[in-house]
């Protein structure tokens, strides 16, 4: 505090935190931006080993003017903390109302009601990731996005050699190749049809408009103009039917006996609850698969569109369900640390730069994009769309920051 009684954050104490997740090996700064910061008279801590997953040594921190430092003192002298991944329970207990903690959060996911209450209750400002930006636009959460389905086709190709014997590409005429399905076509879906259209395997792809609006989103996504990317690669499209999903059902339910690999890259939509969608495939349209055939769940949403899938915190972990084999990793962006990181913190950065920035914890309300971020403060959830799917108590960010400015 500023001797007038306001947050000063003109010199901001930054801590970057080792991720301790299962085979979580990105890291929330590069070394390059701990000395930007530093130039700017901010002062960076890094915890010990922060970035040795990604390629970066504490050294190289070191020679660029960051602290490397035990966990405690981190905690100790930072006000802004950065990681990857959302908390796990062992380090709630980490932070404090003085904290501002900016990382991925998902508090909408799949988090328990109880973890949320209990983490919050810690009273930090907690900016999520995931929900920076505005428009409907999530810059953050953007660039994982797109790496996420192009390591999930990678790796559904591999298990299907491995698991069914299929070799999916179709890269001369003499190899027969393989079928795919891909579920959605936002950013994840969009990367795994690249990458697996690029390699001539035969895709269904189910969409919630035809063919031009797919057209669409890939000219834009791939800048380029009046390709047409359904009639190039010979895709079929099966169109979402919202007013009576079981058709969709039905028709997805036909084709699943000839495919090879099923990646939903598709998460819940709200006009699409529960209760008038159980699951988009359920389990005996799994076990109508053939045995050994892939099946994804590239969102991580346990048992969501899909009844058998549950995510998984190990890159590698796979299993069978219904003699169909599953992999569901939660974080594969990991499986490429370094790139993952490079890209994803060159994202995060301006921010990290303009929260360092900022007068008064009231600043960041000025910022629309960065607001939006805002899932927790003071003990409160102050993100809307996580409070409803939780059933948990809301309150406005803005509120909850007039309520603590009060004097006592």
């Amino acid at each position: 505090m500023t001797e007038d009684g306001k947050e000063g954050f003109s010199t901001m104490n930054i801590g970057v935190l080792k991720e301790i997740k299962e085979d979580e090996r990105r890291v929330a700064l590069q070394p390059i931006q701990a000395q930007a910061l530093s130039r700017l008279g901010h002062n960076i801590y890094v915890e010990i080993g922060a970035g040795e997953g990604a390629g970066f040594s504490d050294a190289d921190y070191q020679a660029c003017g960051a602290k490397v430092a035990m966990k405690d003192e981190v905690l100790a002298r930072a006000r802004l903390l950065l990681k990857v991944k959302a908390p796990l329970r062992s380090e709630y207990p980490d932070y404090s109302p003085h904290h501002i903690l900016f990382t991925y959060l998902h508090f909408d996911e799949n988090i328990d009601p109880q973890d949320i209450s209990e983490l919050i209750s810690r009273g930090f400002l907690g900016i999520g990731y995931e929900w920076v930006g505005e428009g409907g636009r999530h810059p953050l959460l953007e660039p994982m996005s797109r790496l996420t389905g192009y390591l999930f086709a990678q790796r559904a190709l591999e298990l299907c050699s491995k698991e069914k014997g299929v070799f999916c590409p179709r890269n001369e005429d003499l190899l027969p190749g393989g079928r795919a399905l891909i579920i959605g076509c936002g950013n994840i879906g969009l990367s795994a049809f690249k990458y697996l259209s690029d390699l001539g395997v035969t895709l269904t792809v189910v969409v919630t408009r035809g063919r031009e609006d797919f057209n669409c989103k890939a000219n834009a996504r791939f800048a380029t103009e009046g390709v047409d990317y359904i009639g190039a690669t010979g895709t079929k499209l099966i169109v979402m039917n919202n007013k009576d999903p079981s058709r969709t059902q039905d028709t997805i339910a036909a084709a699943l006996p000839e495919i090879d690999i099923v990646l939903n890259c598709a998460v819940r939509r709200s006009d699409l609850p529960k209760r008038r969608m159980e699951y988009l495939i359920d389990r005996s349209m799994v076990r109508s698969m053939e045995r050994g055939s892939i099946l994804c769940d590239c969102t991580a949403c346990d048992h969501d569109l899909v009844e058998t899938c549950t995510s998984s915190a190990s890159l590698y972990h796979s299993y069978f369900d219904e003699n169909v084999v599953h992999y569901n990793c939660d974080h594969i962006p990991s499986m490429v640390a370094n790139t993952a990181t490079r890209l994803l913190t060159a994202r995060t950065f301006p921010y990290i730069r303009y929260i360092a920035s900022l007068e008064s914890l009231q600043a960041i309300t000025e910022d629309e994009s960065l607001r939006n971020g805002v899932c927790c403060y003071g003990g409160y959830l102050t993100h809307a769309l996580s409070a409803e799917k939780k059933g948990l108590p809301y309150r406005p960010l803005s509120n909850v920051i007039e309520a603590m400015s009060r004097p006592i």
